[in-house]
């Protein structure tokens, strides 16, 4: 399926960044449903043009000072129900890292951290709040939402090296994994998957 969001005539959308941030809680907070008429195919490149900077810079008003903070960590927190609500229900529980053989949504899943700015983010409050949903979407039971979240965190692990080490370990110390997760987490925790 052609990329729709490339076209010359793609249509332009435009809102200030206190709508963007709502759209964006909206967005995740309703995956589950909202996005349950569509295939796997076209909520992947949806996600991609919504969350890759390289598609659009949506996700940056989440470092806006422009937008009250506890509407930007409301929405970071719905990434969780992202992963939840959709990925963990549609997306086949194959490694990306391993090129396992997927369905198309497993794309967005394992790149989601990689291709959005918010493993990047500027404040220390934006960033907890990132460090927060990761946490949190290890414990989903299935292996693509947890390998994505260990990919996140080994790409915050260059600012908060401390604290995503303990978040693995604490994951690790808990969780029994088979061999190829276990091996990733542990290459995570170095900081050394992207």
């Amino acid at each position: 399926m052609p990329q729709w969001y490339w076209d010359d005539d793609a249509p332009l959308f435009e809102a200030d960044e206190n709508e963007l941030v709502e759209l964006i809680s909206q967005t995740f907070r309703n995956a589950g449903r909202d996005l349950a008429k569509y295939t796997g195919e076209q909520v992947d490149q949806g996600i991609w043009c919504f969350v890759s900077t390289s598609g659009s810079n949506f996700l940056h008003s989440l470092n806006s000072p422009k937008v009250p903070l506890k509407k930007r960590q409301e929405a970071i927190r719905s990434v969780f129900d992202l992963y939840s609500d959709c990925y963990a229900k549609r997306c086949a529980e194959t490694l990306g890292d391993l090129s396992e053989g997927s369905s198309r949504l497993n794309s967005s899943c394992y790149m989601f951290w990689d291709i959005s700015p918010l493993t990047v983010c500027e404040t220390q409050e934006i960033q907890d709040a990132v460090l927060n949903v990761l946490e949190k979407i290890l414990m989903i039971e299935h292996r693509a939402c947890r390998e994505s979240a260990l990919h996140g965190l080994s790409e915050m692990s260059f600012s908060r090296r401390e604290e995503t080490q303990k978040i693995i370990d604490a994951f690790l110390s808990k969780t029994k994994l088979d061999e190829q997760l276990l091996v990733y987490a542990r290459n995570a925790r170095e900081g050394s998957v992207r």
